[in-house]
């Protein structure tokens, strides 16, 4: 999961409106961030490790000079952490290509190989390497952006939003054809923006136009900025329920349905599963439950508090890349408030339950803090199956339900009751066609088995090397 974003502009540079861009795509990354212009046939780069707001200074921004440009929030799912950070650069003929990537591609690993054999020398261990590379090559054949994507399109397999520019020719983006993971595009005068998220347009006062359609191309002429746009393919549309549940601000709006709506959706969702249950105050998990539990006091007529307080200066421990930093984090995260909580029964309500160990955290947090009882509420069904499509949950035995029953996920985390909402409940609050791999192990693409053992084998490498 990542955050992308590209601007074409014909009357400004573009560079402070991505960097702008990159802080409120923060959450879908924190590894590290880049941005790449081009102006009068030169790039114009800066990358590096951490958080946009600490990577960019004032001269870093104006050295940043172009009216063409795409940035990058890399959250790592496969590949080294310390691989080059995005968006990545290629020569072709009198052009550079830049690219910047969201998603995992499941067949990598082969085309990887294909790309080696044919002598192309590949410097990462990432996926949006080989999208690169195979746009090169065709577009050197064909000098035709949208054949050169489709062609691309007819190899990779998987999940992508792509952003990206030739250089002195225009912008391009691409969606595969389940639209797994979103991509928007806003216009403000003669300037056009696509991104990951629709909250980036409100930052940079852009207009929201539309989503970028599942298996839809995208080319915005440097010159004239025409948008043109064709379709590679289409297939049943499988949009991630996880965008709703966690990943996305509650601001953004992901194939016409609010993250925010569907959030107090599954709210009321919860309510119908406590309606019967004593409690004194409903607490969220700060920030992504905070909507949820909202509505589910709302509808149960339960006092609401803000029982745990965040450090506003700590990351998102679910894509800290291992268990001992998501601990560690955690513990100058959050703390309890006890006015709140001492002696009342909590029902603490979160987005998810993934490996569990924050769970156990939280409510050992809220008994210390007196709570007399806790109720833990997960408005996100039990997680038993791995992502392949670009969360960073590649293996079975990192999901605590994937091998334990309710009862026994209750018991280690510590609550003395565990509510969670159902796959219906997901499908109800967001009113879309959905991937639920995650949940129901009903993949939208196939993964092969050999797929599957390369992000095993990739998992367990990562942080070995990175």
């Amino acid at each position: 999961m990542c955050g992308i974003i590209g601007i074409i502009d014909n009357q400004e540079d573009v560079s402070y409106k991505l960097y702008y861009s990159l802080i409120f795509l923060q959450h879908r990354g924190q590894d590290a961030c880049g941005i790449v212009t081009s102006e009068n046939n030169k790039l114009y780069v800066k990358k590096k490790n951490g958080l946009a707001l600490d990577s960019f200074s004032e001269d870093d921004l104006k050295l940043l000079v172009g009216k063409i440009g795409v940035a990058h929030n890399r959250y790592s799912t496969t590949g080294s952490i310390n691989d080059n950070t995005q968006p990545l650069i290629i020569n072709s003929n009198k052009n550079k290509i830049v690219l910047a990537h969201n998603g995992n591609l499941i067949n990598y690993s082969d085309l990887h190989s294909s790309l080696e054999k044919d002598g192309c020398f590949l410097t990462t261990d990432v996926d949006s390497e080989v999208i690169i590379y195979l746009i090169r090559r065709q577009y050197e054949f064909t000098k035709d952006i949208f054949e050169s994507i489709k062609f691309v399109m007819s190899k990779i397999k998987g999940a992508y939003s792509v952003v990206g520019f030739i250089e002195d020719k225009g912008l391009f983006a691409f969606r595969d054809p389940n639209g797994i993971r979103p991509l928007v595009i806003g216009k403000k005068e003669k300037s056009y923006a696509i991104t990951s998220e629709s909250v980036v347009l409100q930052t940079i006062d852009y207009d929201f136009l539309r989503d970028v359609e599942p298996g839809e191309i995208i080319f915005i002429n440097k010159d004239t900025l025409e948008l043109k746009s064709t379709k590679f393919e289409i297939s049943k549309n499988a949009y991630c329920m996880f965008e709703w549940v966690y990943f996305s601000r509650p601001e953004s709006l992901i194939q016409g349905r609010s993250v925010y709506k569907a959030r107090l959706a599954l709210g009321t969702a919860l309510a119908k599963r406590l309606k019967d249950e004593e409690i004194d105050v409903i607490i969220p998990v700060p920030d992504t439950a905070r909507t949820c539990a909202i509505k589910l006091a709302q509808d149960l007529n339960v006092n609401y508090g803000e029982g745990l307080i965040k450090n506003r200066y700590v990351g998102r421990t679910f894509i800290m890349p291992t268990n001992k930093s998501r601990i560690s984090t955690l513990n100058v995260k959050l703390n309890p408030v006890i006015g709140a909580i001492k002696d009342k029964v909590v029902c603490v309500v979160d987005d998810s339950i993934v490996r569990g160990s924050t769970s156990r955290r939280i409510i050992e947090l809220i008994r210390k803090g007196g709570a007399k009882k806790v109720i833990f509420a997960s408005s996100c069904p039990p997680i038993k199956y791995p992502c392949y499509y670009g969360i960073d949950m590649s293996t079975e035995e990192e999901l605590i339900a994937s091998n334990k029953t309710i009862e026994e996920i209750r018991v280690f985390i510590g609550a003395d009751k565990l509510i969670y909402a159902t796959i219906d409940d997901i499908k109800d609050a967001i009113k879309k066609d959905l991937c639920c791999a995650c949940l129901n192990n009903k993949y939208p693409i196939e993964v092969s088995d050999q797929s599957k053992l390369f992000f095993i084998n990739d998992k367990k490498n990562r942080w070995v090397y990175g």
